[in-house]
C-alpha cells in the first residue's frame, strides 16, 4: 500500500469504530467499514482530480476523507435505526 494511502485507510477503519464507541451503533461494522472505505476513496479521488491541497501532504484530502467516513458511518446508523 502506498504510504500516502495509509492515513486514509486508518480513517476508513477508525471513524466507524469511533462512532460505534460513542453511540453504540452501527451494529453492522462490516457495512459501516465498506461504506466508509468507499467514501474515503471517493474523497481522495475528488481531491486529486480537483487538485485541492492545503499543504504538501494533501491535508484537505484527509479532511474530506474524515468527513466522508463520518457521513457514511452516520448513514449506516440511521439505516439501522429505521429497521
Amino acid at each position: 500500500m502506498p504510504p500516502a494511502l495509509v492515513p486514509l485507510a486508518l480513517v476508513a477503519l477508525g471513524v466507524p469504530a469511533a462512532v460505534r464507541a460513542a453511540l453504540g451503533r452501527p451494529k453492522g461494522m462490516l457495512a459501516a467499514w465498506v461504506l466508509s472505505a468507499a467514501a474515503v476513496l471517493a474523497a481522495q479521488t475528488i481531491g486529486e482530480i480537483a487538485g485541492w491541497r492545503t499543504g504538501t501532504l494533501g491535508e484537505a484530502q484527509v479532511l474530506f476523507a474524515c468527513a466522508g467516513a463520518a457521513i457514511a458511518s452516520l448513514a449506516v446508523v440511521v439505516l439501522e435505526g429505521s429497521k
